[in-house]
């Protein structure tokens, strides 16, 4: 599994996570974990999972404009 940070905190990262060669349980092609300030002492993890390359190029060019997708060749396996 290849593990992107699309953003760093003092604690957490949120990430983009992309299978090796096949797709996660589930026919999902990545997932996106992001965590939000809960307490002091734990974050909430939100966890979004895409099935469409379509979907996935849309949420990260709205949440993480930053992140430019084309840098992670792995996708273009996928339709």
């Amino acid at each position: 599994m290849y593990t992107f940070v699309l953003s760093e905190r003092v604690l957490t990262d949120n990430v983009l996570l992309i299978p090796d060669d096949c797709q996660f349980k589930g026919n999902y092609i990545a997932i996106v974990k992001e965590y939000s300030y809960a307490t002091s002492r734990s974050d909430k993890e939100k966890i979004t999972r895409f099935i469409k390359k379509s979907s996935l190029y849309k949420f990260l060019r709205k949440n993480y404009p930053e992140f430019d997708v084309f840098d992670v060749p792995l996708l273009n396996n996928y339709e």
